[in-house]
């Protein structure tokens, strides 16, 4: 089976670690460009408590700044601080027994990451969480928010069929819903923006709130390929 998985939030801890740090730096290069916050801690607080549900980083500052007021002219300057700006001392802390749930599912099936961003930022954040990346057979990283091509395009290089698809993500609509229109079988992780996000349950097989639920899973994916294959077979 072919097992793909996102980064942010499925395999690292980016909501717990990286992004409350970012937002802090943000607002305080902000604050150097003349921004005057009347209580800079209670803005903090403010952009932090938003950032907690909204559906990403970019979601919670374009609020942030709504509410407060703060001239859209300083918006782009506080994104690319958010998401470009990658402190080198910055931690990154890969989610509990992820690097060996990885490795122990490397064994016995075929890991594939496709992740949205920066490629420098993101390989910079596998890198620091400590995993590996020659334990993935392919590794997409994209400033495009649609998976859809880049998961197919995985599958066709990979010679998998889509019934021996899995993928793995926070997001339903950015992560799932794509894999679920080519056929594949979802697991949505509920960590980070995955509490809160919105998307077509119907889009969601299965459900888990940390990595290593996704081996009791994969037993129940298999029965369900060897159903569909031997459909399949049957038919001929």
């Amino acid at each position: 089976m072919l097992i793909i998985f996102d980064l942010d939030d499925t395999l690292i801890d980016t909501s717990g670690c990286i992004t409350p740090i970012q937002l802090t730096n943000a607002l305080e290069k902000l604050n150097s460009l003349g921004v005057v916050f009347p209580d800079f801690d209670k803005s903090l607080a403010s952009l932090l408590r938003l950032n907690e549900t909204a559906p990403s980083a970019r979601h919670a500052v374009e609020e942030f700044f709504e509410i407060s007021g703060i001239d859209a002219g300083f918006l782009d300057v506080t994104l690319q601080s958010v998401y470009e700006e990658f402190p080198s001392s910055l931690q990154v802390d890969a989610h509990d027994m992820a690097i060996d749930i990885l490795v122990a599912l490397s064994e016995t099936h075929k890991l594939a990451l496709v992740t949205v961003g920066k490629e420098e930022l993101q390989l910079l954040k596998l890198k620091k969480a400590g995993i590996h990346s020659e334990i993935f057979s392919k590794i997409v990283v994209t400033q495009e928010r649609n998976k859809k091509i880049h998961y197919n395009s995985i599958v066709q290089e990979l010679e998998m069929d889509s019934t021996e698809v899995l993928v793995c993500g926070d997001r339903i609509s950015i992560d799932l819903t794509p894999a679920k229109e080519l056929g594949f079988k979802t697991v949505h992780m509920r960590s980070g923006r995955g509490l809160h996000c919105k998307g077509d349950k119907n889009d969601v097989d299965f459900t888990i709130s940390h990595l290593s639920e996704i081996l009791q899973i994969l037993p129940q994916v298999s029965n369900i390929t060897s159903l569909i294959g031997n459909i399949a077979h049957d038919d001929k």
